[in-house]
């Protein structure tokens, strides 16, 4: 693990990679360590001559080494891109972390993000409360950025109705306050793409946003004016092709111009009332394949995906075929009924949601 983690901490540190970079340089390489040893024209192809050199001379911004001392004394915990536990839903973005640092228990789990301003409205306080009750009451975690307002509600009233809670940080897992800390990990995990000691700035929230949407099943946005960062969230979501939805309290109130911008704009589905009843199955902790197959993908791309070893992952593929659970077309293999699976859980996610 160690090992491991130094040369992802090293890729991470090549001046002028970004994680776009770092994930074709992962698919193509599937090891960290192999880009660095790659011969320089196959490097040249894939990030173009300034990023090939700055590999190859190890031009880091940081130290991996130093990184890895913290992280022991500190006792913060790391997930690599590699690693099967990281979030699989993370993992399908353009751009995931190569790295992501956290304390708390990281689960195997359906989330959905819950997000919007920093100052709302008391209307939607507890419009808030009653649609995170819900999706709790249906087993998804909840997902926001620890900020004070939408997303700090939308942590507490998880954890106040017993579920799980993601909190995506804009900073390093140590410039996180103690109380809220002590908060989260109540009955959550605190996330963080930066390094431990990285102090937050004007541009780590706004990127920290593609994090919440990328790791969620869809996003919500109760509250937004014009200019708030929670539509940056919402456009990241359309764009890792995830399902957003608003609400709109007041419409002659300025508080919700972001969110009828967001419908106007085609991105976003009005929401209304959310009435209570419950789904006839709730959302449980699912298999990691069949979570990765909610689209088609080769044997490759699986392996890759859920770190498995390709002869084992096409024995359990085998099983599950002969199951009935899924079948194949040509080279990839694909989750049966997943159109009408995938309306049912959309219409099963918000039954009780009154369209306006």
């Amino acid at each position: 693990m160690k090992e491991s983690l130094y040369w992802w901490l090293a890729l991470k540190s090549v001046v002028g990679l970004g994680e776009r970079s770092i994930k074709k340089l992962y698919q193509t390489f599937k090891d960290p360590r192999f880009v660095f040893e790659a011969d320089r024209l196959e490097l040249k192809a894939l990030v173009g001559d300034a990023k090939t050199q700055a590999i190859k001379e190890k031009k880091f911004s940081f130290e991996p080494e130093e990184v890895i001392k913290v992280v022991e004394r500190e006792g913060i915990n790391c997930v690599c891109l590699s690693d099967p536990q990281y979030p699989l839903r993370l993992k399908e973005i353009e751009d995931p972390p190569p790295v992501l640092f956290y304390r708390g228990e990281l689960k195997t789990v359906s989330s959905f993000g819950v997000v919007g301003t920093r100052n709302p409205d008391s209307y939607s306080v507890r419009y808030t409360k009653e649609l995170v009750e819900f999706l709790v009451g249906k087993g998804y975690a909840i997902v926001s950025g620890g900020a004070k307002g939408i997303d700090a509600y939308s942590h507490k009233f998880c954890i106040e109705a017993g579920g799980y809670t993601l909190c995506l940080l804009g900073m390093g897992i140590l410039e996180v306050p103690q109380r809220m800390q002590d908060f989260i990990l109540r009955s959550g995990v605190l996330l963080s793409e930066l390094l431990p000691w990285e102090k937050a700035d004007k541009h780590t929230f706004p990127r920290r946003n593609r994090l919440i949407s990328g790791i969620s099943e869809g996003v919500f946005v109760v509250e937004a004016g014009e200019n708030s960062g929670a539509l940056i969230t919402a456009y990241y979501a359309k764009e890792q092709n995830r399902p957003v939805y608003v609400h709109v309290g007041y419409g002659i109130s300025e508080r919700w111009e972001g969110c009828i911008k967001l419908v106007n704009e085609g991105v976003a589905k009005l929401v209304g009332r959310v009435e209570k009843f419950g789904l006839k199955e709730e959302v449980q902790e699912e298999d990691p394949l069949l979570i990765a197959l909610n689209t088609p993908k080769t044997l490759s791309e699986l392996s890759q995906l859920l770190g498995m070893d390709e002869r084992e992952l096409h024995q359990k593929l085998g099983f599950y075929e002969l199951e009935g659970l899924i079948t194949r077309s040509g080279s990839y293999y694909i989750k049966l009924k997943q159109e009408w699976d995938e309306y049912q859980t959309h219409q099963q996610l918000f039954p009780s949601f009154e369209e306006i």
